[in-house]
């Protein structure tokens, strides 16, 4: 019976070459992108998953309430020990880790730019990162202790052993390599070529204070002790560390846990700058894609089936007569699908091994698959060609085994209207993921391109960026400065401690005339910044190196700032605001800058404070019109007579902050090709029904062609339920898309509104294409000579 199942189907297949092309093509392409879809979000979803106790290690953060709630990334060395002395039973282990790039040194070797992260004695046993040299338990257990990767441990040693050997950290802090890391996985939340122990530092003064956040703390617990026992305990810690320091300044801060899985999806908390993020939401819209390419690939198959169901009636009455019951033609039908499917698969497994390199580079990810080593892909290939043959099979078996056998072989068992609203529905369903689709991506794009155009505030054109990262230049910092404003393709120089979309300082102040202390974000920089940036006073004057006492008493706050404290811009001018925290006397606001976007635009414009300080990290040099490569050479030839090690190195501020969008535009990208996909495989669907209806109307359109129906005529005829059906998916589309994309954008503070005219362009977008995909077959049979089409029938 099986053997004559598959005979049939075979049979079938080649009778309808063109029906079961378009099925195998769609299931094929649908379950290619489905796949590529899954293994994405899969590899997203696995973040930091390969840590032997991640469910018993948590990431620390700071929280504050003043203004609104915010996590704050950053934390200060004291709170590993302090928490590990203070809960022996509920902790295990605390590890510290402090990101950093610098100059690393081994003999006459010299690089910058790798990624060294200090860390605590104990990271290697809380954390699982296998070494290939070396033990875990003492690799790290000296201050001066250093593992390397292997990729580092070659660019440094070159084929020698790299155990005992020696490296140098800024010319200042020698290292002894007392391991090799195996390469540490893309999928982790922390990055680095290097460890070391951060016990190197214990010796300098900044490693005591409280206030000095510059690492990332990290705990393990012990068993059994959950995150909420422990962060109930958290307000008196707080307090007793901290508690003189929160009355003299006037603020509160708490403390909280993230589970380790969580942290890579937590895209919220302040200050992060080291911590790798993806877009949970993303993941999930892409899953909902892939889930509606496989749905149209099944109505695909569904929509044809049906529609080819009078051809098949008269087969259906000899085997019910010949004595059939229902259920051996339902096993027949579903085996015509899992038969279509299986060669699918076939083709699937083809377009995945050839297409993957091409989507691993696209996509800027390392994706796998394997069908031999492991069962995990060989499952859920499995599992899907399981569901799809289900799905697509379900409704045809249904439908053709319930035949009666006397009207089938008399030619009564016609598709009646029934048959025909099922198929116009799943139609409309089509169309409707698909407007749906078309919508998002026009949405996406239009926010990218709002991202990309939008005016912030400031000029980042033609702004080069220096790291302060040495001594050297920090130092020389003002000569530095100087040599490069004697060039007359240099505008200006400014040094501060952050750029536009970099890291900014949060500051409490007190407020003149003002009760509760204000939070706000603060830049230390000089005279220059405003210029170099290109920043609009709107009241005021800016700092001026006439006058020395700027320095001490001076500061500029944003218009927001002004806002917040319940001041016009000329109100503002000459108030006093004070920093407790460094402030012995209280500075003048002498200026108002107009709002810039000095954080990216997820975040509402929030106020700030701008006054001079020695906290510079970068150098921001503002170039003149005209090329930019002399300009770099110059200010190259600058720092080599001032940095004598430090290699030259430099972004443009353009590029930078345009990396804050970087993940969205690449998941918008992505979500792009992916939702074209769709469309395509609705459209091959619409082209193999159309074909169908034309083939049945043959004898209508010849004998309304022989009465003098004309050529356009016959086209409108065939395309106009279409057409009708493309307007009623627009309709039910549009409010789905309207929600959809409402809930993707409140990730932006500022972002594009919905307009109407965005569901038109795709209603109109998806009209026109079913109209060419149906125009196509209406004009072939208009076209064909009416003789014919009569003689056929």
């Amino acid at each position: 019976m099986l053997k004559n199942y598959l005979i049939t189907a075979y049979r079938n297949s080649l009778k309808n070459k063109l029906y079961a092309g378009i099925n195998v093509l769609g299931l094929a392409i649908g379950i290619t992108c489905c796949l590529f879809i899954a293994l994405y979000v899969q590899y997203e979803q696995s973040y930091d998953q390969f840590h032997e106790k991640k469910d018993r290690i948590y990431k620390v953060y700071r929280t504050t309430n003043q203004g609104s709630y915010q996590e704050i990334g950053p934390t200060s060395p004291p709170y590993a020990e302090a928490l590990l002395n203070d809960f022996p039973e509920e902790i295990a282990a605390t590890v510290r880790v402090m990101p950093r790039s610098g100059l690393i040194t081994a003999g006459e070797k010299a690089f910058t730019g790798d990624d060294i992260s200090f860390v605590g004695r104990d990271f290697l046993q809380v954390f699982t990162f296998p070494l290939l040299q070396g033990d875990p338990a003492t690799a790290l257990s000296e201050p001066g202790s250093v593992v390397l990767t292997k990729a580092m441990a070659q660019k440094y040693f070159g084929n020698k052993d790299p155990i005992g050997k020696e490296l140098e950290y800024e010319n200042e802090y020698p290292l002894l390599v007392t391991g090799v890391l195996a390469p540490v996985p893309e999928n982790s939340h922390i990055e680095f070529d290097f460890l070391a122990s951060v016990h190197l530092f214990e010796q300098e003064e900044w490693f005591t204070g409280w206030w000095n956040n510059n690492m990332m703390t990290y705990l393990l617990a012990s068993e059994g002790v959950s995150e909420a026992a422990l962060e109930e305990q958290f307000p008196a810690f707080m307090e007793k560390y901290m508690g003189e320091d929160f009355e003299r300044l006037g603020l509160r801060l708490g403390l909280t846990l993230s589970p380790l899985t969580e942290i890579y999806f937590a895209n919220n908390v302040q200050f992060d700058m080291w911590t790798k993020h993806g877009n949970r939401t993303m993941t999930y819209i892409f899953l909902v894609v892939a889930v509606f390419i496989l749905l149209i690939a099944c109505i695909n198959f569904m929509n044809l089936a049906t529609a080819r169901a009078a051809r098949r009636a008269t087969e259906v009455g000899v085997r019910k007569s010949l004595g059939a019951n229902r259920s051996d033609l339902i096993y027949q039908f579903f085996g015509e699908s899992f038969l279509t499917t299986f060669v699918a698969v076939l083709f699937t497994i083809v377009l995945m091994t050839t297409t993957l390199p091409i989507f691993n580079q696209f996509a800027e990810i390392n994706l796998t698959l394997s069908l031999t080593d492991g069962i995990a892909f060989p499952i859920l290939l499995l599992g899907i060609a399981l569901v799809v043959g289900l799905l697509a099979g379900s409704y045809p078996a249904m439908f053709l085994s319930a035949f009666v056998p006397a009207k089938a072989l008399k030619g009564g068992n016609r598709v009646g209207a029934k048959g025909q609203y099922l198929r116009k529905g799943l139609v409309v369903f089509q169309f409707v993921i698909s407007i749906v689709l078309m919508v998002a991506v026009l949405v996406v794009v239009q926010q990218m391109n709002y991202v990309q155009d939008k005016q912030l505030g400031f000029n980042k054109e033609r702004v080069m960026l220096l790291e302060v990262d040495n001594e050297e230049i920090y130092e020389q910092r003002e000569t530095f400065k100087d040599q490069l404003r004697q060039h007359a393709r240099i505008a200006q120089v400014s040094a501060a401690s952050g750029e536009p979309g970099g890291f900014h300082d949060m500051y409490t102040f007190d407020v003149q005339g003002k009760e509760e202390q204000v939070i706000m974000n603060t830049l230390f920089t000089d005279e220059n910044y405003l210029e170099t940036m290109g920043l609009t006073l709107l009241a005021g004057r800016n700092f001026s190196e006439d006058r020395q006492t700027d320095a001490q008493e001076a500061i500029i706050i944003n218009e927001t700032a002004a806002r917040t404290l319940e001041w016009t811009p000329e109100e503002a001018l000459g108030k006093e605001i004070t920093n407790p925290f460094s402030d012995t006397i209280p500075r003048r606001v002498v200026g108002v800058v107009e709002d810039y976007h000095f954080a990216s635009l997820h975040n509402e414009i929030d106020p700030l404070a701008i006054m001079i300080g020695d906290d510079n990290r970068i150098i921001a040099i503002k170039m003149t019109s005209g090329s930019v490569k002399p300009v770099v050479g110059l200010v190259e030839e600058a720092w080599a007579g001032i940095v004598s090690q430090h290699p030259f190195a430099f972004t443009f501020l353009d590029e930078s902050y345009d990396q804050l969008y970087q993940n969205e535009q690449k998941q918008g990208q992505i979500f792009t090709v992916f939702a074209g996909i769709a469309i395509f495989i609705a459209c091959l669907g619409l082209f193999g029904l159309v074909t169908f209806v034309a083939e049945q109307r043959t004898k209508e359109v010849g004998v309304r062609k022989v009465l003098g129906a004309s050529v356009l005529q016959l086209i409108h005829l065939l395309t106009k339920d279409f057409a009708v059906l493309v307007i009623i998916a627009l309709v039910i589309a549009s409010p789905i898309a309207y929600y959809a994309m409402h809930q993707w954008l409140a990730d932006f503070a500022y972002r594009v509104t919905l307009r109407p005219t965005v569901f038109v362009v795709a209603g109109a977008a998806a009209l026109l294409i079913a109209l060419l995909t149906v125009s196509y077959q209406s004009a072939r049979a208009a076209l064909a000579n009416p003789a014919d089409s009569l003689r056929n029938e």
